[in-house]
């Protein structure tokens, strides 16, 4: 309820409040106090939680009765930023109107303790644990040391979770260890061992920098800590998978608080049994081109985005630093009207949440979200960090700024899930784009700088402005095997093998267990006819990352095509224990239970199944799905079918230009329509 308020003098005018009229009843801690600050005030001050001083027992609220009733009336504590009537959400600390009167009539009356028999039973709080006891909890293996001065420390750190097969989260709890230090933090989970890689190299805990590409947010979910954030389970239907083997990601931006600090996050894990039946999606908008000139008293920051389908709104957190001072964001709706989202009038960055809506909702198609920030750069604004106010861009530090509106939503349907995906992608990249090229252009010798900019165009797709920044931070950095890898990722896809094959090989050399490069290198080894050494490449990055899905299917084609049935089955299923619906695994696995030289690998009604699932999962515009699909249904013997599909596969070679598939379907077709099955021969 209270945290960190120093007054040299705490004064406080009673009269503000109504004085008790003759024969009213007067309030008591034990009967009429005591279960509104457990409520609103104790979740903080407790023993072990980020309030500075527990009040839990009346002698701890009758010591700090005057800084109560201060606070309170201000509405400083509890802090709860969220404008009343402006968006309802659940787990509001605000007081209402009738308890925070009741608690300074009380206070004004003296602060009375009252009998003993009216003091209710305190909280199960299920030792410090808000959602309850987790089902697995997790610790950094050691502490790091944050240094005493400095510049901000941004660090990731990397801790495994133990937990035997996969498992559905519906909930994950982060304490801090020390949030003195802590500005805040971002969780990804990593299945590929790549973040554990980086950590291995790094002499101190964890490693410098943000968190690896392969750490991701799993399936839309909203998983951050900042100070003040309450934890939530996830919403109904929404709870997300984790494999075995995967690592927990945890990248930290972390404050020098003028003495060496310790820091080590511990996160519990709560665990059901029940499979995801929703998928949500998180929308930011805002910006990353923040400029703010110094004095500027309301510079403005604004973004918004029409929705492309129907939604569920689920939750909402927006995220700045010290300058702003309001934000809003609202709806516009089709027909209209407008609905409010959030509206924070005194923007506190000390006291940041996810804000779940107590009932979701729905916004329709066409209706436009939108946010503003109003920010002040002024010597008028008391947690200004820079004296004299000084020109502020936007970044990651705190003496830098922010403006971020992120909103949960859950589409309908995986279709419109697909479209709201697509459509919002191309807004992100487009802002993306144009942060980082600011950024790149104040710090042009700086080989991160192309890196991210070279991302965002291979993610685009302009290949070549790709490798015309990859090219570029390889002259400033010969070193960096991710750049040679992403530059040969760049030019294979523009068909440049040759020149491909050499980055992979210099990423290689650079580092010998780069999983990836050894999967892409393999690929295009087959491509050019080298199978054996590409044979060679797939297995080691089998052995490096036993749970690349790529890796495994490319293997197990590999073995398939070698006439090495059986091995190249083990590979698909290993594939398919990872990911179900993989189509490559499935259409492979599918082809040998069709084709197979030997009968014991056959199984016609199998393969049927398994191929029909890697055609649906490619919407029938796959040829080596549709090409598994007719063998599997002229193994059953349902040969309509399989020239049915034949020709379908065949439908879309040609005008793709793929002469070596079409011919391949016309011969399969040719079989087809004399009622005979593919059979592979003997190798």
């Amino acid at each position: 309820m209270l945290r960190s308020l120093r007054f040299a003098v705490v004064a406080f005018v009673f009269a503000a409040w109504p004085s008790l009229a003759a024969g009213q009843p007067r309030l008591t801690f034990n009967k009429d106090i005591a279960p509104i600050v457990w409520t609103r005030c104790a979740s903080c001050h407790r023993p072990g939680e980020i309030g500075p001083f527990s009040l839990l027992t009346f002698e701890d609220v009758r010591r700090r009765a005057a800084q109560i009733a201060a606070v309170t009336s201000r509405r400083i504590m509890p802090p709860w930023k969220p404008e009343a009537g402006k968006g309802e959400f659940q787990d509001e600390r605000r007081l209402t109107d009738r308890e925070l009167e009741s608690l300074q009539q009380w206070i004004a009356s003296g602060a009375s303790e009252g009998d003993a028999a009216d003091l209710p039973a305190m909280p199960n709080w299920k030792d410090g644990w808000r959602l309850g006891v987790p089902d697995v909890v997790v610790r950094m293996p050691e502490p790091y040391t944050v240094p005493e001065g400095g510049p901000d420390v941004f660090r990731t750190f990397v801790i495994p979770i133990p937990v035997a097969g996969p498992r559905y989260v519906r909930g994950l709890e982060l304490r801090p260890g020390n949030a003195r230090v802590v500005h805040h933090a971002n969780l990804g989970v990593d299945r590929t061992r790549s973040s554990r890689q980086l950590d291995a190299r790094d002499a101190e805990p964890g490693y410098s920098g943000s968190m690896e590409r392969d750490a991701r947010y799993p399936e839309g979910q909203l998983l951050g800590w900042t100070p003040g954030q309450a934890p939530h389970p996830v919403p109904d239907g929404t709870q997300w998978r984790l494999e075995p083997g995967s690592d927990l990601v945890v990248q930290l931006h972390l404050q020098p608080t003028g003495k060496p600090e310790a820091v080590q996050v511990t996160v519990g894990l709560f665990f059901t049994d029940t499979a995801p039946t929703r998928t949500p999606i998180g929308l930011r908008l805002g910006s990353e081109t923040i400029e703010i000139p110094p004095g500027a008293r309301e510079h403005i920051v604004s973004d918004h985005y029409e929705l492309p389908v129907d939604v569920e709104v689920v939750a909402v957190q927006p995220h700045a630093h010290y300058l702003a001072r309001r934000m809003e964001a609202k709806a516009a709706l089709p027909d209209g009207t407008t609905r409010s989202l959030i509206v924070i009038n005194d923007w506190d960055f000390r006291w940041q949440d996810v804000y779940r809506y107590a009932v979701p909702f729905v916004l329709p198609k066409g209706t436009t979200i939108s946010m503003r920030y109003t920010y002040d750069n002024s010597g008028g604004n008391p947690r200004n960090p820079h004296v004299p106010p000084a020109r502020v861009v936007w970044g990651q530090n705190t003496s830098d700024e922010m403006g971020d509106f992120w909103i949960q939503v859950i589409p309908r349907s995986s279709h419109d899930e697909a479209i709201l995906n697509e459509d919002f992608r191309r807004k992100a990249h487009a802002e993306d784009l144009a942060a980082y090229t600011k950024l790149l252009q104040g710090d042009p010798a700086n080989p991160l700088r192309h890196d991210a900019v070279a991302s965002l165009y291979l993610d685009a797709g302009q290949m070549e402005d790709a490798i015309a920044h990859y090219r570029q931070s390889l002259r400033l950095n010969d070193e960096s095997a991710p750049t040679h890898y992403n530059l040969g990722f760049a030019l294979s896809a523009r068909g440049r093998r040759d020149e491909a094959i050499v980055q992979f090989r210099e990423a290689l050399r650079i580092d010998p267990d780069y999983a990836q490069a050894h999967n892409n290198l393999g690929a295009l080894l087959q491509v050019i006819g080298q199978p054996d050494q590409a044979l060679d490449h797939y297995r080691r990055a089998v052995a490096l990352r036993p749970d690349n899905i790529e890796s495994r299917a490319n293997l197990g084609q590999l073995l398939s095509n070698q006439g090495r049935v059986s091995e190249a089955a083990d590979q698909f299923r290993e594939a398919l224990a990872l990911r179900a619906e993989h189509p490559q695994a499935l259409a492979g696995l599918a082809w040998i239970r069709a084709t197979a030289w030997d009968p014991a690998l056959r199984d016609a009604g199998e393969a049927v199944r398994l191929a029909e699932r890697a055609a649906a999962a490619t919407r029938n515009r796959d040829v080596v799905a549709l090409d598994a699909l007719a063998a599997a249904y002229a193994s059953a013997e349902r040969y309509e079918d399989a020239i049915r599909v034949a020709r379908m596969g065949l439908a879309l070679a040609v005008p793709a230009g793929q002469t070596t598939v079409a011919a391949q379907f016309r011969q399969r077709l040719e079989l087809y329509e004399r009622r005979q099955p593919v059979r592979m021969p003997r190798p």
